[in-house]
């Protein structure tokens, strides 16, 4: 971090959401690897596909929090768009017959505070300048 005092406060929180989303994305990551060796998939190809993508995405996101704390401005931009991007699944979440309001809160809430500390937070702006 280009700080060192309690002033970066929303930075942290920036980086933890961050971090928290990596970890997640990472233990369904390890979740899929498991699944692809005991449960019978109807397509092995596409089943690997999919558990590959995710790993791309965890590793993805590692860097993008890694760059969040070094202060790099694609990090910035980079996670913006996951964050919109996660706002978008967590509205998906919310509608339809099968609806989990629980499962869209979940997604929703980090990613619309984490919208907030990019876009609007002055700390977290000079942070990346």
């Amino acid at each position: 971090m280009n700080h060192s005092d309690n002033s970066q406060l929303g930075v942290k929180v920036l980086v933890g959401i961050s971090a928290l989303e990596t970890l997640a994305i990472s233990v369904i990551t390890a979740i899929l690897v498991v699944d692809l060796f005991v449960a019978r998939a109807d397509s092995l190809v596409t089943a690997i596909f999919l558990t590959a993508l995710v790993g791309a995405f965890a590793f993805a996101l590692g860097l993008i929090t890694k760059g969040l704390w070094d202060g790099k401005s694609s990090a910035r931009s980079a996670s913006l768009v996951w964050q919109v991007l996660q706002g978008a699944v967590a509205l998906a979440s919310a509608q339809g017959f099968f609806a989990r309001f629980d499962l869209a809160l979940l997604i929703g809430v980090p990613a619309v505070v984490a919208i907030g500390l990019i876009l609007f937070n002055r700390e977290v702006r000079s942070h990346f300048e």
